[in-house]
């Protein structure tokens, strides 16, 4: 069953979608903390698929827009990265006070798994498992990684146009065709790769990167594509991986 909910404060409320059982639910809640931009458009329907895998096993599950983007509230131009993670911490109130969950697990894609981290290691969620699907290597990859996709975007449609000598520089303040704060990638850029400091769970998830071996893993069968341009408006339905997490966080969690 699912139930849409706003939460949060009244002048920049959030949008969220309960996922919710029609059976036995677990003790555990999931928090899906989705990526940014073209990635977030590009994986809403796949996140929405998992959403409903999760439930099917008892898991009652919340998703939700970031501040300034999909349908919550706030101006995309005065996002900032502490605000996002701010949010966390709401949505996971509203996760257990909607749904009686006692734990928590945060499933974080992309640049959600580094948002994810960031909530847990800086105390304002408190979480029994964090799953980091996809996790760039850190903030700084991920930046770059975005900037050079822009360009590249920008360079394929001048050639299409057959005016590449009039190809106009990317503006500071846009990028791959959203709203991107002055001052936000720079602190996207601090962001850490994989940490070793997070209490409870951490369960690393992607079919190409390799975790130390001390950190629990699950190994995908779908790759992510996303360093590729030729993709970049390609849904993300990888049902086979969303199979094989949903199984592994059902064996491992209340």
């Amino acid at each position: 069953m699912n139930k849409p909910l706003y939460f949060g404060p009244v002048a920049r409320p959030l949008f969220g979608m309960l996922h919710l059982p029609l059976g036995a639910t677990r003790q555990t809640g999931i928090l899906i903390c989705n990526s940014w931009g073209t990635e977030y458009l590009r994986t809403y329907r796949g996140l929405r698929e998992l959403a409903q895998s999760l439930s099917a096993s008892g898991f009652p599950v919340l998703r939700f827009d970031y501040g300034g983007t999909g349908d919550s509230g706030g101006d995309a131009r005065s996002s900032c990265l502490n605000g996002w993670i701010d949010e966390l911490g709401l949505a996971a109130r509203a996760l257990s006070a909607e749904t009686g969950c006692s734990d928590l697990c945060l499933l974080g894609l992309r640049f959600g798994a580094l948002l994810a981290q960031e909530a847990i290691a800086t105390g304002v969620v408190a979480a029994q498992a964090v799953a980091l699907w996809d996790s760039p290597p850190s903030g700084e990859v991920f930046v770059a990684n975005l900037q050079q996709m822009d360009l590249a975007l920008n360079h394929k449609r001048s050639s299409e146009r057959r005016v590449r000598s009039q190809l106009v520089p990317p503006a500071r303040d846009e990028l791959l065709g959203h709203e991107w704060p002055v001052g936000l990638a720079a602190d996207i850029a601090k962001l850490p790769g994989l940490r070793r400091d997070l209490p409870g769970r951490v369960i690393f998830v992607s079919r190409d990167r390799i975790p130390p071996d001390s950190v629990e893993s699950i190994r995908l069968p779908d790759a992510g594509h996303w360093s590729d341009v030729e993709r970049i408006h390609s849904p993300w339905l990888p049902s086979a991986s969303f199979r094989i997490v949903t199984e592994r966080l059902a064996d491992g969690l209340k």
